[in-house]
């Protein structure tokens, strides 16, 4: 095999040998980007198409063609010494193709890599480390370093501003010094692993997760059973310590394992099957509605490049809600929603509707709270005359994630997640299985589709999705919340 390890090979051995292996043996096995990561890539190229506008010289290297083109091209335009864009050199058995390249003075070069995050992690770090030994053993002199990502202070007004929306961030230092430095040695490593005849076994760790979850996490975690101990709540050592003692089932942890009051919950209910029911917190918790009640659900999408005027990268642009009203407890709710039509900015008309429809005393009740007041309170930055409205929303907000959270209410089958999506099937038979789009990062994803690109044949069908989708989840804590009546008797 003609073993050339790449950037992203590179941080994949970094991150799990047995993942760099696959790569380059059963490549089949490792499942495609789902939908939401998709999404994420999407964004990261329109990303960088904004970088390329802070070089309006630069060129960029044609890679449709052969490898040797995509080298040669490379070749040809350094000694022309203007910006180049996706350059690709090799080095040894390393291959690697720059954001930018920046030449600066007569014969040296500033490395630019970029990311549409908002802030560096570690792994940043390396990737341009990688870089760096690459470009300088290719004979390229490296001036400065710069890893450059998005900067979420940044308001649009008007056209996009690159210079504004990113910020160029000087790491030389630590990328001569640390970085570039371990670059041999675990490209040494990672050759004799991706050699060897099978993977090495690494047994499951932190890195399974990190920096990114591992694409091929549930297959690593195949050995384990149905019931097993990754359901603990918020907890991500203990499973792999017990794991490493040869604890699978959440069921088998012994008593001599000290847990916390919930994950000790968790264990007697997978032991019984029954759920956990805190009677006397339940009570507390439904004394504090007040009717009438109104059940509120947002759904938002977040961009990396703003869309509108008054908004910042990855803010959250809420488009739908649902709202069910109990005008007194057990009464027939009444439905009301809004889906944004068109490509202008939603929020005016989102604010205005949803004022409409929210009356001024009675309960607000949202699953996980804060983030519907995040919105309202994002919006007010945009529309002042909002301010007390949303102030006085807040004061009557009451979150039902808050008992399920407590642990007031458990069931086995919620699987250690206190999300609306396990918490509404264990408690009221209903469920989002059939659904056509049955989560919010789908939600948020096909409403952009339909919306803002030309592939919209569907958009119908996926409005009608998406209504049915954010009614059920308003629906849907109606239904909890007169479970919960019934087991607080």
């Amino acid at each position: 095999m003609n073993i050339r390890i790449s950037k992203s090979k590179y941080l994949n051995g970094l991150q799990c040998k047995k993942l760099l292996w696959y790569v380059y043996h059963e490549p089949e096995e490792i499942p495609p980007p789902d939908r939401a990561t998709q999404v994420i890539f999407d964004q990261g190229h329109l990303v960088g198409d904004y970088a390329k506008k802070l070089f309006p010289d630069g060129v960029e290297i044609d890679h449709t063609g052969t490898f040797e083109a995509g080298l040669k091209s490379t070749r040809e335009l350094i000694t022309k010494r203007v910006p180049v864009f996706e350059a690709a050199l090799t080095y040894k058995q390393c291959y690697a193709r720059a954001d930018i390249l920046e030449p600066v003075g007569e014969d040296q070069w500033n490395l630019i890599e970029v990311k549409s995050s908002t802030k560096l992690n570690d792994i940043n770090y390396h990737d341009i480390g990688f870089q760096y030994y690459l470009y300088t053993g290719a004979g390229l002199k490296i001036n400065k370093c710069y890893l450059m990502c998005i900067d979420n202070t940044y308001v649009r007004k008007g056209e996009i501003q690159p210079g504004k929306l990113l910020k160029k961030i000087d790491v030389t230092d630590a990328i001569k010094a640390t970085y570039s430095k371990t670059v041999e040695a675990n490209v040494a490593e990672m050759l004799d692993a991706i050699a060897a005849e099978t993977f090495i076994e690494p047994g499951l760790g932190p890195y399974c997760n990190k920096p990114y979850q591992c694409p091929l996490l549930e297959k690593c975690r195949s050995f384990l059973p149905e019931r097993n101990v990754f359901f603990l709540y918020r907890n991500n050592k203990l499973p792999l310590d017990l794991i490493k003692d040869g604890i699978l089932k959440l069921a088998e942890i012994p008593d001599s394992v000290k847990l916390n009051e919930k994950h000790q919950i968790q264990v007697n209910c997978e032991r019984t099957g029954q759920p956990y029911i805190d009677k006397e917190k339940i009570k507390a918790f439904l004394a504090t509605i007040q009717y009438p009640a109104y059940y509120m659900d947002f759904e938002t999408y977040a961009p990396a490049i703003p869309l509108f005027d008054d908004s910042s990268p990855y803010q959250q642009i809420p488009f739908q809600f649902s709202v069910h009203i109990e005008k007194e407890r057990g009464a027939q709710p009444e439905h009301f929603s809004f889906l944004a039509d068109g490509t202008d900015d939603p929020r005016p008309e989102f604010m205005a509707r949803l004022k409409e429809v929210m009356g001024t005393k009675g309960s607000v009740i949202a699953y996980n709270a804060g983030f519907e007041m995040n919105i309202l309170k994002k919006c007010v930055d945009m529309l002042p005359e909002y301010k007390n409205w949303v102030e006085s929303i807040e004061e009557r907000m009451i979150d039902l994630l808050q008992p399920f959270r407590n642990f007031a209410y458990y069931h086995p089958k919620q699987n250690g997640s206190c999300s609306i999506k396990q918490v509404l099937p264990v408690l009221t038979g209903k469920s989002y299985d059939d659904m056509e789009i049955s989560d919010g990062g789908t939600a948020s994803a096909q409403y952009c589709r339909v919306t803002f690109t030309e592939d919209n044949k569907d958009k119908e069908m996926v409005r009608k999705a998406l209504e049915e989708y954010c009614s059920l989840d308003t629906m849907g804590m109606v239904d909890i919340v007169n479970k919960l009546y019934d087991l607080s008797k």
